[in-house]
């Protein structure tokens, strides 16, 4: 970008200076990947890649403010040809402020507490010093890079993520309310949304929030209520949040400093980093538990070494748990846990209060030691636990029996529920079996265990131990109140959704392609839900689905489950039978080109047919992929979809046609394949075609390009020998979805239409930005599979050239007649744009009969359009260039000596030359 030329940022190149690595974080315009020097440097690093949108709006202001000891440093940009500003920035190790603090809840004192909120002071007032407001200040955009119990000073936390910046000075186009993160900013800014009314002091404001919060175990502010809306109009009434239970008197006073209703009474950053360095937080003995802790008992009725014996280690989330015997009786197989700390008095109340119950675990009860511990002694499930069956695949259960599973497991609950508490974990791991058989449901056992987090079931109560949240099993009103509060049997319905979703899911984690928590919270705090799992009968799906209601009351309770599952028609359900099986129908080879873990060569095995590969499906995407392939598989210009393939391997794998020829980008860069324009036009067509069947059926694919169609036929010359196909139905989805509810990858953005890359948050998907794509398509085939915009780099001016309304060029051996099709699709009114329908006329109309010759760049001879492609195969000559002598200037007569004297030399001559004498006769 040209606004960034002027910070001297260092360019690098991936695979000569930094190589990318696994990523780290995604969301629709930003990337975050580890990343890798090749150089010497050791520094740890992370690759930031953002779309020309989000870099317009934060790269600079990276850059402003980098080298200060807390804001996170930029070392340097990577040149590209994807039209992103791509930054290497330092690595986090400990991740960000939020998501450290919810899984380590006890890891800071007050005293490390007021260091840290000293050195974000100290970045603050530094942005502020450059007349910039941050406008997004929460623990989320704080990184933690170390921890110190010991050493105050030498905690270390920085700033980050300045996509709601802005310079006081120069007012922002264009207000979007919708990106106001109404938790967290001033009340003038919710008031009128100005921006007069963004300054230090608004940054102020969200700094007494963040305080808030990291003080609150990184809990949401005003967690209690889930609509924005509310907690507006609550702010807007002078509302405010109530003090944390380990915030001492001095800092809450600092932090209502920060929150006074007129922006002037506010302290600045200057005074907030005096106040915080005289802070006295040597008082820091505080009860963190409103729950009762369970007094354990006495005298116990089981002694360790005397009635038991300990043995190995089996493993524990929550404490680690070990096999043990009896040693004088003989009795059911038994475990022992040796708890991480005293139960609460609702956990303890299952191990005391309990009556036996057949689908909960039972405890004998605690054991006496002599070392110090806290020992529990239960039964021992045979199989394990439900988690670790299904993910090895020694089970595999019918729907039918999972219907069994799931309906012991809210019996379970009900009696739980009936008991005046909640569980707070429900998962599968937390599910112990006792007998399995895949195939019949009455043959299976299976009992709730871990009450670790149990709770009261009441929303109102406050539990302030400071407890670690399964963040992807549970609830949105827990993640928004970090655990302290809002537990009910309607949280635990929320989680009970989740742990079908995870059996019916052959034990896949939730949220399986976020790394962090952090991350899971943000994308369940949109409102992101988990997608059907692979096969799941609608029936159950239903129940699910309904289970994930983001307002708890909306939820059933658990005999409404009970019902639901009793009601459901087992005779309907799939079986999950399958056409193929692998090694008994089907062989599988190879990685397709050496380079994909998705494709897969494949041979029938002991049949006769078409050529086929197998694709492995992504478990989130899988069910809606599937049903499209299925759905459209009977068009001509669409990929044959087989079955299913049954496999060992705890995949889902597809059995499709293979295209003997590959994809057409490929195809076309590697010059195997130099197609006519009467050809391509040909081609064009088949997947128009194939476009006005999806559109006919409500859809777009979402992905068009060349890559994404196959080539089952070639001639380059010949427009009847050629057939293609699209495939790659990933991105598809119904015409009207909203743009903002997917995530599009930075390298997709050149093929979007410009409505899409410039309003993603409002713009939805239509049949003429898919007309767009196609353009864009045509462009790239016309091109020999050129990547669109690939000349543009991050360095320079690439946000003049890679601006939204930049069209594609002419490609140099596109005719004109097709260009101008082309280039009606790039239009960027999307109502002026073709329809699919007037798209195939448009095209179906060229006439390739008068096409202007070819001139060969090799020998300088000119071909027909048909016959260029053949001839440059065979040309052995280079350019030849004529070199003509410069033309001599022409000649004007001297009306004084009539010579004839060069143009450009003629009025110098005038000046010198003497009229001819005249002579008279007398």
């Amino acid at each position: 970008m040209a606004v960034l030329s002027k910070y001297n940022l260092e360019e690098y190149q991936y695979g000569v200076h930094v190589r990318k690595g696994r990523q780290l974080y995604m969301k629709s315009e930003k990337n975050i990947y580890f990343g890798q020097w090749i150089t010497s440097r050791n520094d740890e690093i992370i690759i930031v890649e953002m779309s020309e949108n989000i870099a317009r709006r934060e790269a600079e202001f990276y850059l402003e403010v980098n080298h200060h000891d807390y804001i996170v440093r930029t070392f340097a940009s990577v040149s590209n040809v994807l039209n992103l500003t791509i930054f290497i920035q330092e690595y986090a190790p400990q991740g960000d402020l939020a998501g450290y603090l919810m899984d380590n809840p006890n890891k800071f004192t007050l005293p490390s507490f007021a260091e840290i909120f000293l050195q974000i002071a100290d970045a603050m007032s530094h942005i502020a010093s450059k007349r910039i407001v941050h406008g997004d200040l929460g623990c989320r955009n704080v990184l933690v890079f170390r921890v110190d119990e010991t050493q105050l000073k030498n905690n270390l936390v920085k700033l980050t993520d300045f996509g709601l910046s802005r310079w006081i000075d120069q007012e922002v186009p264009d207000e979007d309310e919708s990106i106001i993160p109404i938790r967290y900013c001033a009340p003038e800014i919710l008031r009128t949304n100005r921006h007069s009314d963004y300054s230090e002091k608004s940054d102020v404001y969200s700094l007494g929030v963040l305080i808030w919060e990291a003080l609150s175990n990184s809990e949401i502010p005003y967690s209690s209520v889930s609509d924005d809306r509310q907690v507006k109009t609550m702010k807007l009434n002078n509302e405010q949040l109530k003090r944390p239970h380990v915030c001492n008197g001095e800092l809450w006073s600092l932090i209502n400093k920060c929150w006074q209703t007129n922006p002037k009474d506010r302290p600045d950053f200057e005074r907030i980093k005096r106040e915080l360095s005289k802070l006295d937080v040597s008082s820091n003995e505080l009860d963190l538990s409103s729950a009762e802790i369970y007094e354990l008992p006495t005298n116990y009725k089981y002694e360790l070494d005397e009635d038991i014996r300990i043995q190995n280690l089996l493993g524990g989330q929550f404490g680690k748990i070990y096999e043990a015997e009896w040693i004088s009786r003989k009795e059911r197989p038994i475990v022992v846990i040796q708890m991480n700390t005293e139960p609460s008095e609702y956990e303890a109340m299952v191990y005391t209060n309990f009556d036996l119950h057949r689908n909960i675990v039972d405890t004998f009860g605690f054991v006496g030691n002599d070392r110090g511990l806290i020992l529990l002694l239960q039964e021992r499930a045979p199989y394990g636990n439900l988690q670790a069956l299904l993910q090895n695949g020694t089970f595999q259960p019918s729907q039918n029996v999972l219907i069994t599973i799931f309906t012991q497991i809210v019996k379970a609950m009900i009696y739980v529920v009936s008991k005046g508490i909640v569980h707070g974990n429900l998962c599968c791991a937390n599910i112990l079996v006792f007998q399995v058989n895949p195939s019949e449901p009455t043959e299976n056992w299976v009992k709730l265990t871990n009450f670790v987090l149990a709770h009261k079931n009441d929303p109102d109560f406050s539990d302030d131990r400071r407890l670690v949240i399964p963040v992807r099993y549970c609830a949105p009103e827990i993640l928004r109140s970090a655990g302290r509060t809002n537990y009910s049997e309607y949280s635990d319905v929320y989680s009970m959704g989740v742990l079908m979703w995870e059996a019916l899911s052959n034990g896949t984690v939730p949220y399986k392609s976020s790394i962090t928590n952090s991350e899971v919270r943000q994308r369940k705090m949109k409102g992101e839900k988990l997608a059907k799992p692979f096969m799941c009968d609608d029936q159950i799906w239903k129940i699910i689905a309904d289970c994930w209601h983001n307002e708890p009351e909306l939820r059933f309770e658990f005999t409404g489950i009970k019902i639901r599952l009793s009601q459901v028609d087992r005779k309907l359900l799939g079986n999950n039978k399958y056409e193929y099986e692998l090694n008994v129908n089907v062989k599988l080879k190879g990685p397709l080109n050496g380079d994909s873990d998705k494709f897969y060569e494949a041979d029938w095995i002991r049949k006769r047919g078409p050529p086929i590969v197998l694709m492995v499906m992504n478990e989130e995407t899988a069910e809606q992929e599937v049903s499209l392939y299925k759905k459209f598989k009977s068009h001509r210009n669409i990929v044959e979809t087989f079955d299913f393939v049954k496999n060992d391997r705890q995949s889902i794998m597809l059995l499709q046609e293979r295209a003997p020829y590959g994809n057409l980008q490929k195809l076309l860069q590697s010059g195997n394949f130099q197609p006519s324009q009467k050809v391509l036009a040909s081609i064009f067509l088949q997947i128009t075609e194939a476009m006005i069947y999806l559109v006919g059926e409500n859809f777009v694919h979402g992905d068009l390009r060349c890559s994404n169609v196959l080539v089952v036929k070639m001639d380059p010359s010949d427009p009847e020998r050629n057939l293609v196909k699209l495939t790659n139905f990933s991105r598809a989805c119904p015409i009207g979805q909203s743009v903002g509810d997917r995530k599009i990858p930075a390298s997709l953005i050149p093929y979007c239409a410009p409505e899409i890359r410039r309003n993603r948050n409002t713009s939805s998907y239509s049949e003429l930005s898919e007309v767009y794509s196609m353009g864009v398509l045509m462009w790239q085939a016309c091109s020999q599979g050129a990547i669109p915009f690939a000349g543009d780099t991050s360095s320079g001016d690439t946000r003049r050239r890679a601006s939204i309304n930049r069209r594609l060029g002419r490609p140099k051996q596109c005719q004109e007649n097709l260009w101008a099709v082309i280039s009606d699709c790039f239009l960027n009114e999307p109502e002026l744009r073709f329809s699919f329908n007037d798209l195939k006329t448009q095209i179906s109309r060229i006439d390739f009969r008068h096409q202007r010759p070819v001139r060969c760049e090799n020998c300088g001879q000119q071909y027909a359009a048909t016959e260029i492609g053949t001839h440059r195969k065979t040309c052995p000559s280079r350019p030849i260039i004529h070199v003509r002598p410069p033309p001599q200037p022409r000649g004007i007569q001297c009306v004084n000596c009539n010579r004839q004297i060069p143009q450009n030399e003629i009025t110098a001559h005038r000046n010198i030359c003497r009229p001819k004498p005249m002579y008279t006769f007398n």
